[in-house]
């Protein structure tokens, strides 16, 4: 199988956060198969949004987030709508925001 964006994105997002993996092979079936970034994400935030991540694992979620919105295309579009509308004004985004780039805030929603 040759390795798509959204497959890659599923990787990164494990490599940070190993129970995803579980959680995405069960959200894929909701999905109808689909492996887009924005189902990725869909099935992202509320999985997140249940731990306490530790600084290491939320420096690197920072970086995948700062990727994708660099990507720019669908990748950029999912982070936006499907994981920072999502996300709300909890305690993640507090975490999360002082190492978000100033692009990548740029998509935050108010």
């Amino acid at each position: 199988m040759t390795p798509t964006p959204q497959t890659d994105l599923v990787a990164e997002l494990t490599k940070i956060f190993p129970e995803f993996q579980s959680e995405w092979d069960w959200a894929k079936e909701s999905f109808l198969g689909s492996e887009s970034p924005h189902a990725v994400f869909l099935s992202f935030l509320p999985f997140v949004s249940r731990l306490s991540p530790l600084p290491r694992q939320l420096k690197a979620l920072a970086a995948v987030l700062n990727g994708a919105v660099a990507a720019g295309g669908d990748a950029e579009n999912a982070v936006a709508t499907c994981f920072f509308e999502g996300l709300g004004r909890g305690p993640l985004l507090r975490a999360l925001r002082p190492l978000l780039t100033a692009e990548t805030k740029k998509r935050l929603h108010p």
